[in-house]
């Protein structure tokens, strides 16, 4: 992990860690991706599991008091029987171990109907107990102390030795605003080199390999341009 502001910390699996709560947040998990994708007719592999074994792994390695899915949780509404398993399994699994709040993002549109008794708060923002306020991202961004929203999925495109292209998650952190990446392996993220619709003041980027944090520097230094 890395401290990208006081107290407050990037995980290498795109997740954030604050640590004076012990609350993880993670935002854009979209469980269910890959059945939701197979009953539109695209047959590739599910994947999904490597999304639930994500999640536990960093759960169990930072032992949170409350967990924090920071707006599309799932991937679409109506799940198949697939589908439901997998978020009803996960989120009660973790619930055992500690809090659970759902902070609804625009693809939980039909959360609340199709998963009517988990045991998990559900609300449309968070407020943290050092000023931070957490929102999904895809309205209107209220004023606080310091936000932090996900929707945008910010990733930045690179080339390994072999030539293949890659994105890699990046956390953005500005001065009152930070952007988390999609914490799921299977959305694709927006290259920050292309511009971003949200542009923190002050805002310095942070890549997430899944293995460490790597710290780039400011947000100016990425464009096509």
């Amino acid at each position: 992990m890395l401290e990208i502001r006081p107290g407050t910390f990037a995980h290498a699996s795109g997740a954030l860690w604050l640590a004076d709560s012990g609350t993880l947040l993670a935002a854009d998990v979209h469980l269910g991706y890959g059945w939701a994708l197979r009953r539109r007719g695209q047959l590739g592999p599910v994947g999904d599991d490597l999304v639930c074994r994500k999640l536990m792994e960093t759960a169990q390695e930072l032992q949170p008091g409350e967990i924090v899915f920071l707006g599309d949780l799932v991937h679409a509404p109506r799940p198949a029987p697939e589908e439901r398993h997998e978020v009803e399994s996960t989120l009660r699994t973790l619930a055992e171990k500690c809090k659970v709040v759902v902070v609804l993002g625009n693809h939980d549109r039909g959360f609340v109907r199709d998963f009517p008794s988990l045991p998990v708060e559900i609300c449309r923002m968070w407020r943290g107990g050092n000023g931070e306020l957490a929102v999904h991202g895809d309205r209107e961004i209220p004023e606080a102390e310091h936000v932090i929203i996900g929707h945008l999925h910010p990733a930045l495109g690179v080339t390994d030795h072999a030539g293949a292209s890659h994105r890699l998650p990046v956390f953005i952190s500005g001065d009152v605003l930070t952007l988390l990446p999609a914490y799921s392996p299977l959305a694709a993220g927006c290259d920050i080199r292309d511009g971003i619709a949200i542009r923190p003041h002050g805002a310095k980027v942070f890549a997430a390999s899944g293995i460490r944090v790597v710290p780039l520097g400011g947000l100016e230094r990425f464009s096509r341009r």
